[in-house]
């Protein structure tokens, strides 16, 4: 046997994995046809979020009356430079992963892994045998007929964030997570941008609080983001500009730009590997079926990332892979109960649990304490006092979930997912003291409110 485990993807979740088994002893290779870090460190998670906070503090500036702006009052983003940046960061932290991964004695193996039998693994002409066997290897855009790619103006939202110029009128397809975020990002940048969005509200993601969503788009929509809902849309001609047919309840329209970003429609990766031969299975859509420790059907194979389905998210996949490694090697893990949302938008978002309209929709008693953050002087002496907290509590002041706008949301968000994930209630939080002035304060003022006030 050359190896104790053979991880196929070298994305965040397939080296989680590969670091917690080779910490805990075991013989452990990574085989990667690209880049190690996968999607996130290379394509999405990093690089968004390095590009979004450059615009955001742009942004920031802008609106600060009291920096000087010089004689025509206006600030410029250099893109070429925030590009070199931001390649830069993303350098970085792979240089750092190799360096974990050396450390650990991680052999890495350059190539498409491609599996026929169990145990094997082949890369180009070279068959490796492994104990286990870790399927990592993610999820693609994929083109689909109302939005057909064509890799110059119809992009997926990866391919469009790494353009080295975006032209002025951008047409983003989904109102979700990353519609939002490439929104905020284009817009701060100058560009007229439009979403399409085919549901009835921005960011239709299970168990985000309605009223995020709607505080949301009245957000980007002040910024000059136009947003139909709603609406039915498709491609008509991509030939220079991109144009879409557009249908709503009460109109029916041509919208053009220069750009197009199709943020809907992903499969998972699994071409090359014979699911069927080591006896794996998968849902209608693809995905990799995992139980709560990360394993497969085939108890010598484990999954983790965006190759099992949703949430498809680096936070999820960076935990599955620890649970998978821990569980390859001895140590019981499972995933855990509850997974923090964070979106980068013009307004952080962070949500977690329950909302409760969920509640509602279960027929579990609950209420919803409200903080608005400009109760918070901390939001003040950041110059964004807008948006709010909500904290969900249930009929015996345990805590059910969290919804927040505002800055620091995905901040702090974790916190209330630790507190849930300990199963803490409102009483249990009501003598911990958090440091001032903190945004973190508007969780100890919804506990305050939550034990000092009149729930029911």
């Amino acid at each position: 046997m050359d190896f104790d485990v053979a991880v196929i993807g070298g994305g965040v979740g397939g080296l989680a994995a590969a670091v917690r088994a080779a910490e805990a002893g075991k013989k452990v290779a990574i085989v990667e046809k690209d880049q190690l870090g996968g999607e996130c460190i290379n394509r999405a998670c990093i690089p968004s979020k390095t590009l979004i906070d450059a615009v955001k503090l742009l942004s920031r500036t802008e609106r600060a009356n009291w920096i000087k702006k010089g004689n025509d009052g206006e600030l410029s983003l250099d893109y070429n430079a925030l590009n070199a940046y931001k390649t830069q960061i993303i350098d970085r932290i792979r240089r750092n992963l190799q360096r974990t991964l050396e450390k650990y004695g991680v052999t890495v193996i350059n190539g498409k892994g491609e599996v026929q039998h169990e145990g094997e693994v082949k890369v180009g002409n070279k068959t490796i045998t492994t104990d286990n066997m870790i399927i990592s290897t993610g999820s693609v855009p994929i083109s689909i007929p109302d939005f057909p790619l064509n890799g110059k103006n119809v992009l997926d939202p990866w391919s469009a964030m790494n353009l080295p110029y975006v032209p002025p009128k951008v047409i983003i397809v989904g109102g979700g997570v990353a519609g939002v975020e490439l929104a905020t990002l284009f817009r701060a940048m100058g560009k007229e941008v439009t979403i399409l969005e085919l549901m009835p509200r921005l960011l239709p993601v299970p168990g985000l609080d309605k009223d995020v969503a709607s505080t949301v788009k009245s957000r980007l929509e002040e910024k000059g983001i136009k947003i139909y809902l709603q609406a039915k849309s498709k491609v008509t001609s991509s030939d220079g500009k991109v144009r879409f047919h557009v249908e709503t309840p009460s109109s029916t329209e041509d919208v053009e730009g220069d750009l197009a970003v199709i943020t809907i429609g992903r499969k998972a990766v699994t071409d090359g590997i014979d699911l069927n031969s080591i006896k794996v299975n998968v849902d209608k859509r693809g995905y990799i079926i995992t139980n709560e420790k990360a394993i497969t059907s085939n108890p010598k194979v484990y999954a983790v990332g965006d190759v099992t389905g949703v949430p498809q998210s680096a936070t999820k996949a960076w935990k599955q892979g620890l649970v998978a490694g821990d569980n390859l090697t001895g140590r019981s893990s499972s995933m855990p109960k509850y997974m923090p949302l964070s979106i980068f938008a013009d307004l952080e978002i962070g949500s977690v649990g329950k909302s409760i309209d969920d509640l509602k929709a279960e027929g579990v008693d609950g209420k919803e304490i409200l903080v608005k953050m400009e109760d918070i002087p901390r939001a003040w002496t950041l110059n964004e006092p807008h948006g709010f907290f909500k904290l969900i509590v249930g009929k015996d002041g345990k805590i059910l979930g969290a919804h927040m706008v505002g800055e620091g949301a995905t901040e702090v968000i974790n916190t209330i997912s630790m507190a849930m994930e300990l199963s803490s209630t409102v009483n249990s939080l009501y003598p911990v003291t958090f440091s001032h002035p903190t945004v973190t304060e508007v969780i100890s003022e919804a506990v305050q409110r939550a034990v000092a006030g009149e729930m029911y």
